[in-house]
């Protein structure tokens, strides 16, 4: 019964110190990265308990939180990905723009390069 405890305590130890030194700097509160990564070392079990409910900061935005964020999306969401046409109600985008800019650049060169001789 006691190993079982003491793999448990070393496993949740060890998840905390790797989940503190990963955390990037803007989402660690209360204390420094530094002195975080010391007290879960040195106070092993309260160490990480402290860290989860005081030097995280939750995270918003991601799904299933209920967050009001986008959250991740994928190509299949993307409608610029699965090539569909511009709905009647969506603003024109950087495509649309690219293609009338390269357009209008097509028109400029065919109407500059007028010394008589046909196109090829």
């Amino acid at each position: 019964m006691w190993l079982v405890i003491v793999v448990a305590a070393v496993a949740f130890t060890v998840y905390a110190l790797i989940d503190c030194a990963t955390m990037p700097r803007t989402r660690v509160r209360s204390l420094r990265k530094g002195i975080w990564v010391l007290l879960v070392v040195v106070l092993p079990v309260l160490g990480g308990v402290l860290w989860f409910l005081l030097g995280r900061t939750p995270t918003t935005g991601t799904r299933g939180s209920g967050g009001g964020g986008a959250g991740y999306r994928g190509p299949e969401d993307d409608p610029d990905f699965l090539g569909g046409t511009t709905p009647a109600g969506r603003k024109s985008d950087d495509k649309d723009q690219d293609d009338a800019t390269l357009r209008s650049l097509e028109d400029q060169f065919h109407d500059g390069d007028d010394d008589g001789r046909p196109d090829r």
